[in-house]
C-alpha cells in the first residue's frame, strides 16, 4: 500500500516550476547520407538539478530519435537512437564543460548560463535509417529531449524517480519523411 501511494506521488504532474526541456525549432531534414533532425535544445534544469551539478555530478541530456514504417510504434520493430550529451562542472577551473559524446567534443564555458545558450544552437541529430531503408517508406519520425536520469550515480537514481525537480522531458515532435526532400549539398 505504501509503495502504491509512493509510486502514484512520483507519477503526479506539478507544473507550477520553472525547470523544463524542449526542442527548439526541430525539423526533419534529408540528405544523401539519411535523414536527421536538425534542433537546438532549450534546458532550463531545476534547483536540484544544479545543486548536484556543482556537487561533481554529470547531467546527461538525450537527444532521442525513433521512426516507424506503420501507424504504431513498435518496441524493437522501430529505428530508436539516442545521442546524448553531458553536462559538468569543473571546479578547479570554475568552469562548466559540454561534451558531444557522438564526436567527444568539448567546450567548456566560465557561466552555466552560457553553456545552456550554446544548447541552443542547431544541430543535426541522425535517425537511425540506413541503406534501403533511406527509400522505403513513407517513415513515421519523431523525437524528444530528456534528461537521461538512467546515468546518475547510483545512490542518486531513486530518489531521481520519485522527485519532480528530476522529470523533465518534453513532448514528441513528429514528422512524416513523405513530405521531405533531399538536400543536395
Amino acid at each position: 500500500m505504501v509503495f502504491s501511494v509512493l509510486l502514484l506521488v512520483g507519477c503526479s504532474q506539478n507544473d507550477d516550476h520553472d525547470w523544463h526541456i524542449e526542442l527548439i525549432e526541430p525539423a526533419l531534414e534529408r540528405d544523401e547520407d539519411g535523414y536527421d533532425i536538425v534542433s537546438g535544445i532549450r534546458f532550463e534544469p531545476s534547483p536540484a538539478m544544479i545543486e548536484a551539478l556543482e556537487r561533481g555530478v554529470t547531467l546527461t541530456v538525450a537527444l532521442q530519435t525513433r521512426a516507424t514504417g506503420g501507424p504504431v510504434f513498435v518496441s524493437g520493430l522501430d529505428r530508436i537512437r539516442k545521442h546524448r550529451l553531458e553536462i559538468s562542472y569543473l571546479p578547479l577551473s570554475r568552469h562548466y564543460q559540454l561534451v558531444y559524446l557522438r564526436d567527444d567534443s568539448h567546450s567548456s564555458f566560465p557561466r552555466l548560463s552560457m553553456l545552456l545558450n550554446a544548447l541552443e544552437a542547431r544541430e543535426p541529430w541522425s535517425v537511425k535509417l540506413e541503406g534501403d531503408e533511406l527509400d522505403r517508406g513513407p517513415w513515421r519520425v519523431q523525437a524528444r529531449a530528456e534528461l537521461d536520469r538512467s546515468r546518475l550515480p547510483s545512490p542518486m537514481r531513486l530518489p531521481a524517480w520519485l522527485d519532480p525537480q528530476w522529470r523533465v522531458r518534453s513532448d514528441w515532435q513528429e514528422w512524416s519523411t513523405e513530405r521531405v526532400e533531399v538536400d543536395a549539398q
